[in-house]
């Protein structure tokens, strides 16, 4: 459910799909977004080697309501496919807007980026049940979580694992199978953000390594790329 989190940004009544509706004679036009590439990461063209699903196993955050801006996967990872020495790119980072977009008399849209603390407390209700861990590390949610994952739960939820003025983060871990049938284990971690009118999630997909280490690193890269979009975007 961690993915079905985008449909927050549906949730005032008055919401629906921006090309659903008759442009306003004063409305501004949507701001074009600015993206940057993560460190070591180069864009993917799904044109190049056949769908982004095929190859990336990426899946939309939501199957409608949502559209990839961006899919970037290491580099490493893209030669050694063109060089037919991996089968798959399964490691990325995706950036989605969801479609729909919230009035601007909302009050989640007063004040910079003034949504993303109402959306960490909507993650939070009885609805979502995307509960907030406290008296834990990052590193030691995703141990617990990993000893739980299993072929009969491939899905585990770590629920709201931080906030900051710009970004809700939430976490998942996953079992998902390459087109070869083998299967590998994923920490996912996703950043809710405002831009202009509009949600946008930012995903980190990476495979599970033992280390709390790993954990760490993928926590802080998210951070650092949120914070990094946010400002580029605000």
């Amino acid at each position: 459910m961690i993915a079905q989190l985008a449909v927050l940004a549906a949730l005032p009544a008055a919401a629906a799909p921006a090309d659903s509706l008759p442009p306003s004679p004063d409305a501004s036009p949507e701001p074009v977004l600015k993206f940057e590439a993560p460190a070591g990461h180069c864009a993917y063209d799904g044109a190049e080697g056949g769908k982004p699903g095929q190859m990336t196993g990426f899946e939309p955050g939501l199957k409608s309501g949502t559209e990839l801006m961006a899919l970037y996967v290491p580099c490493v990872a893209l030669q050694a496919v063109r060089s037919g020495t991996a089968e798959w790119l399964p490691e990325w980072v995706a950036i989605e807007k969801n479609t729909v977009t919230y009035p601007s008399e909302d009050e989640r849209s007063l004040g910079s980026h003034g949504a993303v603390k109402q959306l960490c407390k909507d993650a939070q209700s009885s609805q979502w049940g995307h509960l907030r861990y406290t008296g834990e590390d990052f590193a030691t949610l995703v141990q617990k979580a990993a000893e739980k994952l299993s072929y009969n739960d491939p899905v585990v939820f770590l629920g709201v694992i931080g906030e900051e003025e710009h970004a809700c983060y939430l976490s998942a871990l996953r079992i998902v199978f390459s087109p070869s049938g083998k299967s590998l284990k994923f920490l996912i971690v996703t950043a809710f953000m405002q831009a202009g009118d509009r949600w946008v999630t930012q995903s980190f997909r990476r495979e599970l390594q033992p280390t709390r280490e790993a954990a760490e690193a993928v926590l802080a890269s998210v951070k650092k790329e949120s914070k990094s979009f946010s400002d580029k975007n605000r």
